[in-house]
C-alpha cells in the first residue's frame, strides 16, 4: 500500500503492545497503543483516525466485543481485528456476527495478522470511496426535476421514449429531450450506465 496505514493495537497486555508495535514499525505501519477501550475512545472523540483496530477480546472495562457495539451505535465505521488468549469457536462466531473483520486467537502468528489487517485496511478504504462515489452520484439525482426522474426511472425499467411518453403522456421528442438531460447530469454515455448508475444509488446502505 502506498497510502500509509494508521492502526490503533488495544491491548491490556503491555508486552503484546511492545512487542506488535515493533514489528508493525518494520512494517511500515504507524501504530497508536491503548492499553484500554475506554483510552481508544478518548482519542477518537478529540479526533484522531485509525484505518484498522485491532483489539484483545479480554480486557479490564470494555471487551473488545462490547467496543464493536459502541463503535456500531456511533457510526464509527473502522475494521476492527479481535485477538485472544481465551478464544472458542463461540467467541468467534459472535466476534464475527457482531461486526469483526477477523478473530485470531494467541499465540498468533504475526505475518497472518499483518496479512488480515492489509486486508481489511484495503477493503475497508474501497468501502469508503464507494460510499463517496454514490454521495456523488446522490448529488446529482438531486437535481434532476421531478419530470426528469419520472422518465428516468421508466428508461431504466426498459420502456422505450415512446412507451414513456404514452405513460406520462407527453411527446417521444418531450421524453427524448429528458432523457439527454439526465444523461448528460447523471453523466451516463447510455443506457446501461444508467441502469448501473440509478442501481448503485438505489442500493446505498
Amino acid at each position: 500500500m502506498t497510502t500509509p496505514v494508521r492502526i490503533a493495537l488495544i491491548d491490556d497486555d503491555e508486552a503484546v503492545l511492545d512487542s506488535l508495535r515493533l514489528y508493525f514499525a518494520r512494517q511500515d505501519i504507524d501504530t497508536t497503543c491503548f492499553p484500554a477501550a475506554a483510552d481508544f475512545l478518548t482519542a477518537i472523540g478529540k479526533g484522531q483516525r485509525f484505518d484498522c483496530i485491532v483489539s484483545d477480546v479480554r480486557m479490564p472495562g470494555m471487551s473488545g466485543l462490547e467496543l464493536i457495539h459502541h463503535l456500531k451505535e456511533q457510526d464509527i465505521a473502522v475494521p476492527i481485528i479481535l485477538i485472544t488468549g481465551h478464544g472458542d469457536v463461540d467467541m468467534a462466531v459472535a466476534a464475527i456476527k457482531v461486526g469483526a473483520f477477523d478473530f485470531i486467537e494467541k499465540p498468533f502468528d504475526e505475518v497472518r495478522l499483518l496479512a488480515s489487517i492489509r486486508n481489511a485496511v484495503e477493503q475497508g478504504r474501497e468501502r469508503d470511496a464507494d460510499a463517496t462515489e454514490v454521495e456523488s452520484l446522490q448529488s446529482r439525482f438531486n437535481t434532476l426535476s421531478p419530470r426528469q426522474r419520472e422518465v428516468m426511472d421508466l428508461a431504466v425499467a426498459g420502456l422505450s421514449n415512446k412507451e414513456i411518453g404514452t405513460r406520462l403522456k407527453i411527446s417521444p421528442k418531450t421524453v427524448e429531450n429528458h432523457r439527454a438531460w439526465v444523461m448528460e447530469r447523471i453523466g451516463a454515455r447510455n443506457i446501461a450506465e444508467l441502469v448501473r448508475i440509478a442501481m448503485k444509488v438505489q442500493n446505498k446502505p
